[in-house]
């Protein structure tokens, strides 16, 4: 099996595999009856579910966890620390709508393991047309790039009636983005952190929690967060 980098993976499904050239469909076969698929609300799994074929058909070095619902997607190395790779996708016809991380959880997991921001995420956007499937766009971004200030939040959330649940991705392809991405992991943490001062929530763990991430990063990685 052969070692590669996120980069790399994304570099040979657009410019060798030509992942936006390919076409296909979604069957499900049971007894004798076979159908296709036609939906939406399940692609995102059938594609990470292809991905790890294509990855397995490469001979490329990858690992998922036990408990498939946890992050990350895939470990591209021996490590459990490092080589983080998380597949996201969504409806080109629509805004992204994935989650990035539940609130609560990522910001106590990153005082374990705050190298989990330099997690690589694998975006694509996809189109189905009358059982047609086709990759519409794809990404390679880190979390910060994926993540804006919002007109009502620090950073762009889902919040229901006062209550946090997940990071939401900003629309960071379009010109017309009235609120731009982080351009650092400095000001994604700084964003995260003045939101949990205006969360009741957060204050199991807000206390000296950027401060926290900066040292435990340092310790864990040898590189300083500014």
């Amino acid at each position: 099996m052969k070692n590669v980098t996120a980069s790399e993976i994304c570099d040979e499904l657009v410019n060798n595999f030509k992942l936006k050239e390919q076409v296909g469909n979604i069957q499900i076969n049971l007894g004798d009856i076979t159908a296709n698929y036609n939906g939406k609300d399940a692609i995102g799994d059938l594609l990470q579910e292809w991905l790890a074929q294509w990855l397995k058909y490469k001979k490329y070095y990858f690992r998922t966890k036990t408990n498939t619902q946890e992050f990350p997607d895939f470990l591209l190395s021996e490590s459990d620390t490092s080589c983080f790779l998380e597949l996201k996708t969504f409806n080109a016809q629509a805004s992204p709508a994935f989650d990035i991380a539940n609130f609560d959880s990522y910001c106590t997991s990153l005082l374990i393991m705050p190298q989990r921001l330099d997690a690589d995420y694998l975006i694509l956007s996809y189109k189905m047309d009358n059982t047609i499937l086709s990759i519409d766009n794809i990404w390679l971004k880190k979390v910060w790039e994926l993540s804006s200030p919002s007109g009502t939040n620090p950073i762009k959330l889902q919040v229901k009636r006062g209550q946090i649940y997940n990071i939401r991705p900003c629309t960071w392809y379009s010109s017309r983005l009235v609120f731009k991405p982080f351009t650092n992991i400095s000001d994604f943490l700084k964003a995260i952190a003045k939101t949990q001062t205006q969360y009741v929530q957060c204050d199991k763990y807000k206390t000296k929690w950027l401060q926290n991430i900066k040292s435990k990063y340092l310790d864990n990685t040898g590189v300083k967060i500014k």
